[in-house]
């Protein structure tokens, strides 16, 4: 019966994944994992020739101030080891961990990551969940499964699920009963930080646990924990050697410095965020795991709580955001709450004898998923895909019907209008005010016909940073305009529309 109830579960996940998943090249994020996904894969390809930086001509030739950064798409940043290169933003692990999918499929076999880690998740999920109890395994695996920050990036080629996946991995093996199970956990931690390299302290925090586990003694805690970090050492020395490649320092990251990141002021306000969406996005039933230290005294209890702790205390100083999708920070640790609110009901029940103790979890993790289902439609978990499909859509028309020598001026979408076109791309809001006319001036002189490309959202924002340009009025009608949101305008329209000739928009649904 478990095998059958997990098999759904995990059927369901790879469905949902699939069926409803938003695989596009779209934002800062997705980008950027994904062409440095296409580079690691040339690194593989030609491992004596493949490179993770290429340089771009046109970013050392063109004649205004910080040329490379005006040819740096979303997600990255210009290299300041390669001149006239770009470097990503975020951290190398799940890029690697596409490379071989890319190598095998192309591009878009990189999406195949994320339903994947969503149903290593699960499973892990199960895997540590089981330590209470086999039906608290499945009953946590099914609730982590319906989970509205689980779901929303479940359908992203974002990094927060695979990050999960592994730290979730990586304490199924470290409550494990096996001498393998250090090395296996290890490992798992070691990819983890490759994913996501600030939260090594989760690391740390399983390091402890090995090296204190009550039941054990001294000579096999020492063992553990020694084995457990040696393990863990590839994934850090990795790390610092990406960052000392891209960003020239093995303690410097795509993110920019330590202070305009964290600050202790953002504490407050991200504390009351982040509750209050696990609150709301989970049904006030995830406020049972605050019963866990009574109901479930023990250091597998102990190892979740902190573990949860850290997590949280990590993000608490960083940015303050106002989406609840930003959950997602929390989501490596997210499903050891759901683990310990499950297996607080069962243990609740349980110390008052009730009767058919293992139907009422079912039922009641059920009901808590069929919740936290219709939470997530009511946060637009299900309409991204219809949502970021204005990224493929605008990149492919670029790609079919502007010439082969359009150049493209954009910002949000710098990077899929790269990715699905071919096309070189500018990044607007990297060139300096003073130089959007000259640019497009120059560029024509180099044999390169200019399109400006925004999302309607952008051209507020346009407008105001070249508001000394002509151009940068855009006081003309696009010559296209896609999904009701995506406007590409010809520059060499203004003037004949000035003088009174048609330049009329053709749109694209």
């Amino acid at each position: 019966m478990r095998t059958i109830a997990l098999a759904l579960i995990t059927t369901a996940v790879l469905t949902v994944s699939w069926r409803w998943g938003s695989f596009v090249a779209g934002g800062s994020d997705s980008y950027c994992y994904l062409h440095q996904a296409e580079r690691w894969a040339d690194a593989l390809a030609h491992p004596f020739a493949g490179r993770l930086q290429v340089a771009e001509p046109l970013a050392l030739a063109v004649p205004w101030p910080d040329g490379p950064v005006s040819f740096t798409p979303i997600g990255h940043v210009a290299s300041p080891t390669e001149p006239g290169a770009i470097v990503p933003i975020c951290p190398a692990g799940l890029s690697m961990a596409m490379a071989p999918f890319v190598l095998a499929g192309g591009p878009r076999a990189a999406f195949l990551v994320i339903p994947i880690c969503a149903v290593l998740l699960v499973l892990a999920t199960f895997a540590a969940g089981a330590r209470f109890g086999a039906p608290v395994g499945v009953a946590a695996a099914l609730v982590t499964a319906a989970s509205p920050a689980f779901l929303y990036q479940a359908l992203q080629p974002m990094s927060d699920v695979p990050a999960a996946a592994l730290w979730m991995l990586a304490v199924a093996c470290a409550t494990g009963a096996k001498s393998r199970h250090v090395v296996l956990s290890g490992l798992a931690t070691s990819a983890a930080i490759l994913v996501r390299p600030n939260l090594l302290p989760l690391g740390v925090v399983i390091g402890l646990f090995l090296l204190l586990r009550p039941e054990r003694t001294w000579r096999h805690r020492v063992r553990d924990a020694v084995v457990y970090a040696a393990c863990c050492v590839p994934g850090c020395a990795g790390v610092a050697a990406v960052q000392w490649a891209f960003y020239g320092s093995p303690l410097s990251s795509g993110y920019g410095s330590f202070s305009n990141l964290f600050s202790l002021d953002n504490s407050g306000p991200n504390l009351r965020r982040y509750l209050a969406w696990l609150w709301q996005a989970h049904t006030p039933l995830v406020a049972a795991a605050a019963l866990a230290p009574f109901l479930l005294p023990g250091p597998l209890s102990a190892l979740f709580i902190a573990l949860f702790l850290v997590n949280l205390a990590l993000y608490l100083p960083y940015i303050v955001f106002e989406d609840w999708s930003f959950l997602r920070f929390l989501l490596p640790s997210l499903p050891l709450l759901l683990i310990l609110a499950v297996a607080s009901l069962d243990a609740a029940w349980r110390r008052r004898r009730l009767p058919g103790r293992t139907a009422m979890l079912a039922v009641a993790a059920v009901v808590w998923a069929a919740l936290m289902v219709d939470e997530a439609r009511d946060r637009s978990t299900f309409r991204l895909q219809s949502m970021e499909a204005r990224f493929e859509q605008a990149g492919t028309f670029v790609a079919e019907r502007l010439p082969a020598n359009a150049i493209v001026l954009a910002a949000w979408e710098s990077g899929s209008v790269r990715f699905y076109s071919g096309r070189k791309t500018m990044a607007w809001h990297g060139l300096n005010p003073a130089w959007l006319d000259r640019a497009i001036v120059e560029l024509r002189g180099r044999g390169y016909e200019p399109y400006l490309l925004l999302e309607r959202w952008e051209e507020p924002e346009f407008r105001a940073r070249f508001s000394g340009s002509a151009l940068g009025a855009l006081d003309w009608p696009p010559a296209f305009e896609i999904a009701s949101q995506v406007r590409i305008y010809r520059p060499d329209d203004r003037a004949r529309f000035l003088r009174g000739l048609a330049a009329p928009t053709e749109y694209v649904r």
